[in-house]
């Protein structure tokens, strides 16, 4: 078992893009394995193999993967692509969501960008306030910063939720508040999310505070979610 930057070492001659590539190719067809991120051997580890999800990602989303897999940077694909079987209804196609370090987020969008794909970062969520340049987007870049949250470069639902939240809310993404409710309620009933995960995935996106006031909310009695719906519809007229 070799890490990657044991497996970049071995190969200083080679650009790191292209040693990624020959990685993700090998573990395509079979002949390599990946045991855990960052983590290569020509052994399966039967107890602690980790699935991508690849085959579960719309079309386009798999486009945008295999491309950033030709780049070295850490990324995932989040959001819709990582909490398949909680939506009622899957839209045919929608924007993707990924995280990226910040080091690659320009070089990405422009590469993208040569391949007719209407990419935008969190720099120009003011794109999205008009619904007709929303409807057009291919996909959301976020910046991250921990990237253990993810197998195989796809999201944990954890993380999943917790992205598509902050870009519903923050970048108008194309889905719907009471879809957005569904889903979440839809994790909890099926209890495929844990909690310190959940928590620790708002910390990163920095939206602790609402994503524990959304943990509590289902504990409070009910003159306390009374007296909450009051003070929202107060925020509401200031």
């Amino acid at each position: 078992e070799m890490n990657i930057h044991e497996i970049y070492s071995a190969f200083p001659e080679l650009n790191r893009k292209t040693i990624s590539w020959r990685l993700y190719s090998l573990v395509q067809k079979g002949k390599l394995y990946k045991t855990g991120r960052g983590f290569y051997s020509i052994h399966k580890n039967v107890e602690n193999s980790f699935s991508a999800g690849y085959e579960y990602l719309q079309k386009k989303s798999k486009l945008i993967y295999d491309s950033l897999m030709e780049y070295g940077y850490d990324f995932y694909i989040t959001g819709i692509d990582s909490l398949i079987g909680e939506f009622l209804h899957v839209p045919e196609t929608y924007p993707v969501l990924i995280v990226m370090e910040e080091a690659g987020i320009k070089e990405i969008q422009d590469s993208l960008s040569t391949r007719d794909l209407i990419v935008i970062t969190e720099k120009d969520r003011i794109i999205t306030k008009q619904t007709i340049l929303r409807k057009k987007v291919d996909a959301y870049l976020l910046i991250g910063k921990d990237f253990s949250m993810a197998s195989d470069s796809i999201a944990l639902k954890e993380k999943g939720f917790v992205d598509l939240y902050y870009a519903v809310t923050r970048m108008d993404y194309s889905v719907s508040v009471p879809e957005l409710s569904r889903i979440y309620q839809s994790l909890l009933r099926n209890q495929t999310i844990a909690m310190a995960r959940f928590k620790a995935a708002a910390k990163d996106r920095g939206i602790a505070a609402e994503i524990n006031w959304l943990i509590q909310i289902n504990k409070a009695p009910k003159k306390t979610l009374e007296f909450m719906l009051e003070q929202m519809k107060e925020a509401e007229w200031r």
